[in-house]
């Protein structure tokens, strides 16, 4: 009997320890139980838009310097490119509801497929605001680099594009689609910090 006392004993008080440590300086648990570290990431700040800028940011790894910023710049360009994508979606969607268009489908389409086709041709030429490079533990090379077009660089494609369009010229009010646009660019800049 005193064998099965001194054992529960025995039991209860490496409960009683492990539960003391456990609860001990919870701070400490917190904070690395959580596992989340902030990471200071270079670039970072240069790749916010604005009004007068679509910006993005891309990085790449590889053991080959050129090839790590190759990967950078068609991260950076795959971001640019959907960016641009959604703000010309969102301007077309809000002045097709605005003008009377016999099939806002087929124009939204037709306006929306003509805006990749600026995109594409306007992501040749990005700047490069911001590139940073350095190796990691494994030996490989990454690089960060920020990349920027302006506004008015898609506008303009955009502008030239529909006056080109016999179609699409008939339903085009230049001013109404330059306000809308510039209203998506202002919004832009409000969401970055």
């Amino acid at each position: 009997m005193k064998m099965k006392l001194t054992g529960l004993l025995s039991v209860t008080m490496m409960f009683a320890v492990v539960t003391f440590m456990s609860c001990g300086g919870p701070k400490e648990t917190a904070k690395t139980d959580s596992g989340f570290q902030e990471v200071d990431i270079p670039c970072k700040e240069k790749g916010y838009s604005d009004s007068e800028y679509f910006r993005a940011t891309g990085n790449g790894d590889s053991r080959n310097l050129a090839t790590s910023k190759d990967k950078a710049m068609m991260n950076a360009k795959t971001r640019l490119a959907g960016l641009i994508n959604s703000t010309i979606k969102s301007v077309t969607e809000q002045y097709t509801n605005e003008i009377d268009v016999g099939d806002a489908m087929e124009f939204e389409q037709s306006f929306e497929q003509m805006a990749r086709d600026v995109v594409k041709q306007e992501l040749v030429e990005v700047a490069v605001t911001c590139e940073k490079t350095g190796t990691l533990d494994n030996g490989n090379y990454r690089t960060y680099l920020a990349i920027q077009v302006k506004k008015d660089h898609i506008y303009n494609g955009i502008d030239e594009k529909i006056s080109k369009d016999k179609k699409l010229q008939l339903k085009y009010d230049r001013m109404k689609f330059k306000e809308k646009f510039d209203d998506e660019m202002d919004k832009l800049e409000r969401e970055n910090p």
